[in-house]
């Protein structure tokens, strides 16, 4: 906690802003999250129904998850971030109102394209405001610290509001409360978020209100790179300077047709006869042409020829298509998001089915479960740091795939609803992990079009494995989905293993080869 605070002390002002106001999504979630299935159960809808809510819900973000990661490089990271908090506190309020399920897909429709906004943008906007790499890690595991702290504190909200209403509107005052937070905290982000183009400035200045706050980093401003630019920014940095190098040789070379006899004649003085002839020829041939149909095109030199306007295709997408890098992250996404709904979306129906406890013990399960989520958050860059990559990742993901093996085996309630939290903090720990690693391994300019595609694959993945889920529910069976999670924890480790991670060293590799911001 000491080093957590400390670390938070020396970051920009973007990214303690952020944090300070991850507190309240936080606590929104953590309402929204114990509520919703309880709410729908207590109005007469089935498991089944419930999966298939959830289901339609997946399958729209995945649908707009690609285009809003594209929209959000034109209009912004901030205002999408801000769009989709609004629309996420509107689809808590429309399930808090609703007792029929046309307006329960509604309301999962508008709280859906929230999440969705929100998803492929705030990661990307923290990283933003972040001056290098290890602030970059240090900021995405402070944000999950933060926001699983508070979910925690938000699940202890709501099994008290529960409590406090005993009429039939099920948990809907959780749900408005829900819904009042998240739209605060869209206001406070609003007013306190610095402008996301004053956070991309090269030298890693400071943001916008930061008051020179970038010269007081402490160790975060030691690890930028010797060049000043953030990692990624400094790519665009040589394509910048590459496009300048070659416009500048272009008008070197259109200047030998415009300068005077005297200098021409200097520049061809170290010419090949054979050149100057050929030049002579192209000369007279230009001019009988301009006597004809008008005055000449200015003569090229032979070394360059006029570039050629050809249709492009749009940049996000040909680097969608050309990135093979992009497609086995999303690939990945895709398999952490089909073990995911297996078993996360449904932990409070399977403490109320399989374990048999009432509303406010599930409350008290998910206030622990947050706590247990809090450190999975700080533990998670420690633990890469000191263990490396490859047995972290080896860790949490054979160390997953062990719990949801265990969690199959009929034993005592408690016993049960343990491992079940245990399993939520160790997910939870592998899902950071791979997010951060992810998308840090990344260029700046590839990591909206990532956001994107990652919303996509995941979606994919979880509207298939919740609709399995909704099946195994139906039939009264609380224990398949956990043998399935398993075995695809499993199966996505070895895919990891052999396709993402090298990507993740890679990276690592080439950061340490950097000159580092003070060094020799």
């Amino acid at each position: 906690m000491f080093s957590f605070r400390s670390s938070n002390t020396s970051m920009t002002t973007g990214v303690r802003r952020f944090l300070a106001t991850e507190a309240l999504y936080g606590i929104g979630i953590g309402l929204y999250s114990l509520a919703l299935n309880l709410h729908l159960l207590a109005l007469g809808a089935s498991g089944g129904q419930i999966a298939s809510i959830s289901a339609v819900g997946i399958l729209i973000m995945g649908i707009g998850a690609l285009p809003a990661g594209m929209l959000a490089g034109k209009i912004g990271r901030k205002p999408m971030l801000l769009a989709g908090s609004m629309l996420v506190a509107a689809g808590a309020a429309l399930f808090a109102a609703g007792r029929s399920l046309p307006v329960w897909y509604a309301a999962q429709a508008v709280a859906s394209a929230g999440f969705m906004c929100i998803e492929t943008t705030e990661i990307q906007l923290l990283f933003r405001y972040c001056r290098s790499r290890r602030e970059e890690s240090r900021a995405f595991h402070g944000m999950f610290a933060v926001f699983t702290a508070f979910t925690g504190l938000g699940n202890l909200l709501g099994g008290i509001l529960s409590r406090a209403d005993a009429s039939a509107a099920g948990h809907a005052p959780s749900l408005y409360a829900s819904a009042v937070c998240i739209a605060v905290l869209s206001l406070l982000r609003l007013r306190l978020l610095p402008a996301e183009r004053a956070a991309g400035g090269s030298g890693g200045a400071p943001s916008m209100g930061d008051s020179g706050d970038g010269g007081r980093g402490g160790p975060a401003g030691a690890d930028a790179s010797g060049s000043g630019l953030r990692p990624g920014a400094e790519a665009e940095a040589e394509i910048a300077n590459g496009n300048r190098d070659a416009a500048e040789a272009e008008s070197r070379g259109r200047d030998t047709t415009d300068k005077g006899p005297g200098d021409s004649g200097r520049r061809n003085s170290a010419k090949t006869p054979e050149a100057t002839a050929s030049e002579s020829a192209a000369r007279g041939a230009e001019e009988k042409h301009a006597s004809r149909w008008g005055p000449a095109k200015p003569t090229v030199s032979r070394g360059r020829r006029p570039a050629e306007r050809v249709p492009r295709l749009p940049q996000g997408l040909r680097s969608l298509l050309r990135n093979r890098s992009l497609w086995l992250l999303a690939s990945n996404a895709c398999l952490i998001g089909f073990v995911f709904s297996f078993i996360g979306p449904f932990m409070n129906v399977y403490l109320k089915f399989r374990a048999a406890w009432g509303d406010d013990l599930i409350s008290y399960v998910y206030t622990v479960n947050g706590l247990v989520l809090f450190a999975a958050s700080l533990a998670a860059p420690k633990i890469m740091e000191r263990w490396g990559a490859k047995a972290a990742f080896t860790g949490a993901f054979l160390g997953n795939a062990g719990l949801a093996l265990l969690l199959l085996i009929a034993q005592p309630t408690p016993v049960f609803a343990a491992l079940l939290v245990l399993r939520s903090g160790s997910f939870s720990l592998l899902g950071n992990l791979v997010d951060s690693e992810t998308m840090s391994s990344l260029r700046e300019e590839d990591r909206n079009l990532y956001a994107g595609m990652r919303a996509v694959f995941r979606c994919v993945g979880s509207s298939l494995s919740t609709m399995s889920a909704g099946f195994f529910m139906n039939a009264g069976d609380y224990h398949t989905p956990f043998l399935i999670a398993g075995v695809l924890l499993i199966v996505n480790f070895m895919y990891f293993r052999s396709r993402v991670l090298p990507l993740i060293i890679k990276r690592n590799d080439n950061l340490r080869g950097e000159p580092q911001a003070g060094g020799a």
